[in-house]
């Protein structure tokens, strides 16, 4: 028994000492030391004339896409209504070509206004509207959706049937009781047509 005691005595035991950390002080301040690889500050990868310049690129863009690519338009009046109601802001973006059901931003032909109607034939079709408000391509039916009855506008030189050519469009007002479109100018090309309504905005009163 004391043998055991003796040789447990006898044991040595290390114990490892863990590494001191030396704190590094700089003189700069916490938040502006280095550290390789990063970047601390963004506002020190520009000179002020650099922003200047990168700002101004960005505006300059800006206006380039909303003069070539799209527009912004204030609707006033109820011809487009429910779609379109009086004071909603349209956004506009220019196509290359328009298809039946897009409602367009054009020219008046008669008063050189920005109006909005909707496409409802394109291309070499027979228009006819009927006594009893029918609105018909080469005699065919093809509103199912139209919530007001289509009948001639009254002074207005078109006639019925009415022959559109290839590459025209005739445009209608969704509330075909008031306003003008193609049954007072007939239709209009793409010269006319100044992009699509992509977003409406309810803006009321604008």
């Amino acid at each position: 028994m004391k043998q055991t005691v003796k040789r447990n005595k006898s044991i040595t035991f290390y114990i490892s000492r863990r590494p001191t950390c030396r704190k590094v002080r700089s003189r700069e301040p916490p938040s502006r030391v280095k550290v390789p690889g990063t970047v601390q500050n963004r506002d020190d990868r520009f000179t002020a004339a650099e922003r200047f310049f990168i700002k101004l690129g960005v505006i300059v863009a800006f206006c380039i896409i909303i003069h070539f690519f799209a527009g912004i338009h204030i609707h006033h009046g109820n011809r487009m209504y429910p779609f379109i109601m009086d004071g909603d802001l349209l956004i506009i973006f220019r196509l290359s070509s328009y298809t039946v059901g897009d409602a367009v931003l054009y020219r008046n032909p008669e008063t050189e206004e920005k109006e909005v109607s909707r496409i409802t034939a394109a291309g070499r079709n027979e228009i006819l509207i009927t006594e009893e408000g029918q609105f018909l391509i080469n005699r065919f039916s093809t509103e199912g959706q139209v919530f007001y009855l289509t009948q001639p506008l009254e002074g207005s030189p078109i006639r019925y049937p009415y022959q559109m050519e290839e590459g025209g469009y005739f445009l209608l007002d969704d509330f075909r009781t008031q306003g003008s479109d193609s049954r007072s100018f007939g239709q209009v090309t793409d010269r006319e047509i100044l992009g699509k309504v992509i977003y409406v905005f309810r803006r009321r009163g604008i």
